[in-house]
């Protein structure tokens, strides 16, 4: 008898979590018009192979819109010069209102500027490495530029000991969309805890999922030396393909949301940060920040006809200018599109090599 009456309560708990999937898929259909079937969420405008990411041409969820090549934003217009992003989530654009990401940012300044002479194209994609020579010789020949920025995320080397440009650069025959079904209701029941829940309760839940990742782990206290210099010759393999191509090479910075020094105030940011590099202590996300960004200023300094701009003095650290640890606001993305747009305007535009 009380079998039957536990399997009778799983029963309805089941048929209860249906229904709420089942209304979480209404709403996105009476919103957004989006099918009842299948996924919803930004992974939809990507398609992956292996190793691979890539923008699917013409895709489009929420605020972000690929264009026929696979970059976010608006088609580029014949004639003009190239202006090619190449980066991760910072660059792709995550908390910033629709168009106000720094690249369209960009564009409109240099419109304002040189009407007429530039497109500035986001070829960026959340989780990018920057030392993947086969996406970045792609997006080269798909769109050949006068000038590449480029933003490293230098997080993206925790837990990496190889420099990914010195591995073979190929390019898969096909690239997919993601066949793994998620649930709407988890995205939606999320949405609503990050809106509601106390922030302590958030850093609480954060920091038990970061213990029991790392509780068979050897925490790091800093990056290892080898992490560094796989990110030093990724980047330097960067600055020379940007060469090849006819591009001028712009260096980017990376800025974060705490600048200096960790307070009470910004460490629940630090823990939300550390959530997706459990392995790195939180004492050493600044210290890498400051490392990779004196690597950054290095190689653009060795490497002739190289442009730096430096997103640390451009935009200040705090909730002003960072959605989170380190994604722009709409602010935060102006004033790092005006210090760009600077800088490309005081360099003379390569010409591409078709």
């Amino acid at each position: 008898m009380r079998l039957r009456t536990v399997a009778r309560w799983v029963a309805y708990s089941l048929i209860f979590l249906l229904t709420l999937e089942a209304l979480a898929r209404l709403d996105d259909w009476l919103r957004e018009g989006t099918p009842l079937t299948g996924n919803h969420d930004i992974d939809t405008v990507f398609l992956s192979a292996p190793g691979v990411k890539a923008g699917k041409p013409g895709a489009h969820y929420g605020k972000w819109q690929m264009n026929s090549l696979g970059f976010r934003g608006p088609e580029p217009v014949a004639g003009r010069h190239n202006i090619l992003i190449y980066g991760a989530s910072e660059s792709f654009g995550i908390y910033e209102s629709p168009e106000h990401e720094y690249p369209r940012q960009l564009e409109r300044l240099l419109e304002e500027a040189r009407p007429g002479a530039y497109n500035v194209l986001n070829a960026a994609v959340p989780g990018l490495r920057i030392g993947r020579m086969g996406y970045l010789d792609r997006i080269l020949e798909k769109a050949p530029a006068s000038h590449l920025v480029v933003y490293p995320t230098p997080a993206a080397y925790i837990g990496v000991d190889k420099p990914f440009c010195e591995q073979p650069a190929t390019w898969p025959a096909q690239l997919h969309a993601s066949s793994e079904h998620r649930l709407r209701l988890k995205g939606k029941l999320e949405l609503v805890a990050k809106q509601v829940a106390p922030e302590s309760l958030m850093t609480a839940i954060k920091e038990f999922g970061i213990w029991h990742a790392t509780r068979e782990l050897q925490v790091m206290d800093r990056l290892p030396d080898a992490s560094m210099q796989s990110f030093e010759k990724d980047l330097r393999c960067v600055v020379e393909r940007a060469r090849r191509a006819g591009a001028v090479p712009v260096l980017l910075t990376h800025g974060n949301h705490f600048g200096d020094r960790i307070t009470p105030e910004n460490r629940p940011m630090l823990v939300a940060w550390r959530r997706f590099y459990p392995e790195l202590s939180e004492a050493g996300f600044l210290d890498m920040e400051d490392r990779a960004n004196e690597v950054i200023k290095r190689v653009a300094h060795d490497e002739r006809g190289t442009v730096l701009v430096d997103v640390t003095e451009a935009v200040p650290p705090g909730p002003e200018h960072y959605a989170d640890f380190v994604h722009f606001t709409d602010e935060g993305a102006r004033l790092l599109a005006t210090s760009l747009s600077r800088a490309i305007l005081a360099t003379p535009a390569a010409q591409p090599k078709p």
